[in-house]
């Protein structure tokens, strides 16, 4: 979301509701495509991308050369800044986004039965890239979320009953191995029911996020302290002459705005950036 029309502060909040469904690689393209030069390099630049349908639920796409700039932010082509993580085809580099799950697929046996990822690639929406260099990837969406995958192995438009294979050999944290898989049971539909609840984690992401909207927005720091709280605790904040709330939304602030300037990077490696320190973008 960007706030663009305000009316009922609460109801910019709600706009916001799709966060606790976010990873932390939706999350950092959130800040990235939020980057005014980052949107001036994705108008420059043409994506050299052809695109078919598959099928209903499939997509393949092909990039014809290496973009270069695109690299440079991490990712293998431009996406649409315009479009959240919910909707856009975001593919991170293996170098900015080193810790993908690897998936193998095979022939399929008789009756063998699926497992994680057969759900996804058979009930989710797929979009699949085989980059310049001939490797494929995966983005395999279910509902909001979404998980990209490095793939190899038998071809899955070949006709043929495919069955995934997942490796976890380069990852070498049993904690990492374990929240991945956690990651896509809830992508897949197998995590926990109910509705989605933010983490301390993802609270903290969408707030800085809202502070960075709202500032670019035009609206104050009262404004933005309206958003996340209701008009009672707002005023008294104001009136008490405390300052707690007002540096806490400069914090959110400050923060959202390094995010958005290359601290999305620690955010694909697992870290939130040191206060103060930027990740290394080369174009930010």
């Amino acid at each position: 979301m960007r706030i663009r029309h305000i009316g009922e502060f609460s109801d910019i909040l709600a706009g916001y509701a799709y966060a606790s469904q976010l990873s932390s690689s939706d999350w950092a393209w959130e800040f990235l495509r939020r980057n005014r030069r980052f949107q001036a390099n994705t108008m420059a630049q043409v994506p050299d991308v052809s695109s078919e349908a598959a099928d209903a639920r499939t997509t393949r796409l092909i990039l014809m050369r290496r973009d270069r700039l695109a690299e440079t932010w991490g990712l293998i082509f431009f996406p649409n800044p315009d479009l959240s993580a919910r909707v856009a085809d975001v593919f991170w580099s293996d170098r900015a986004f080193p810790r993908k799950i690897a998936i193998l697929g095979r022939e399929r046996a008789t009756d063998e039965p699926d497992e994680l990822f057969d759900v996804g690639l058979r009930t989710g929406r797929v979009t699949h890239l085989t980059d310049a260099r001939q490797r494929e990837h995966l983005l395999i969406r279910a509902g909001a979320s979404a998980l990209q995958v490095r793939y190899r192995g038998l071809p899955l438009f070949a006709g043929r009953a495919v069955k995934l294979d997942v490796s976890l050999s380069g990852i070498s944290q049993a904690s990492r191995q374990a929240q991945i898989l956690a990651q896509a049971g809830h992508v897949f539909g197998h995590g926990e029911t109910g509705a989605p609840r933010l983490t301390q984690q993802a609270l903290r992401l969408r707030n800085a996020l809202i502070a960075l909207d709202a500032h670019d927005a035009g609206l104050t720091y009262r404004d933005t302290a309206l958003i996340l709280y209701d008009h009672q605790r707002v005023a008294h904040a104001w009136q008490s002459g405390s300052t707690a709330m007002k540096s806490e939304m400069v914090r959110l602030l400050a923060k959202g705005q390094r995010l958005r300037a290359g601290g999305y990077f620690r955010l694909l490696q697992g870290r939130l950036p040191a206060n103060g320190r930027q990740a290394g973008c080369a174009q930010c």
